[in-house]
């Protein structure tokens, strides 16, 4: 059961981030229809916006596809193009259900929803990389700063705290 609920796991999250990502880009065209006073599907819409709503998708892919890669462990491009072709899936039957068939979208939105879950992916991986060597080199300069260790400046400055007046080195009340 242990193994069956670990295999399942990615292909939740998966399928989330591609919701998420179907999501962004849907709700952006949307707008986008709702501030034109025109519907999402109408080619003078999509003609003169096409940079825009390929931004879009591209926008919503790369949140989807990082947001996978941060809750899943392994292959992250792996997830971050399962994610992307999925949302793409979802996206097709949404706008065909809706407005029909190759109403919305064309080989650059396909390709902007595809690659920004795969570009959120990678990009997260870069991430998680350049904040543990952040913090690898934030321990090493700790540990240039008190050669004694960490446990050793926490007692000594305990012993401080604790200390009565006239001990360590100060003087001790006027009185």
């Amino acid at each position: 059961m242990a193994a069956d609920q670990g295999t399942r796991m990615p292909r939740r999250v998966i399928f989330a981030g591609a919701n998420i990502a179907f999501g962004v880009s849907f709700i952006g065209l949307e707008f986008l229809g709702l501030l034109y006073g025109v519907s999402p599907a109408d080619p003078g819409l999509q003609a003169n916006l096409n940079l825009l709503i390929v931004a879009i998708n591209l926008l919503g892919g790369y949140v989807g596809g990082y947001l996978v890669a941060k809750n899943t462990q392994g292959d992250t491009l792996q997830h971050g193009t399962l994610t992307g072709v999925l949302a793409y899936i979802i996206q097709q039957i949404v706008h065909a259900t809706l407005y029909g068939f190759g109403a919305v979208g064309n080989a650059f939105t396909t390709l902007a929803l595809i690659g920004g879950a795969m570009a959120g992916a990678v990009l997260y991986g870069s991430h998680v990389k350049r904040l543990s060597r952040i913090r690898e080199a934030a321990s090493r300069a700790e540990e240039v700063e008190s050669p004694s260790g960490p446990e050793d400046s926490e007692v000594e400055s305990e012993e401080v705290a604790e200390a009565e007046p006239g001990e360590k080195g100060e003087a001790p009340p006027e009185g």
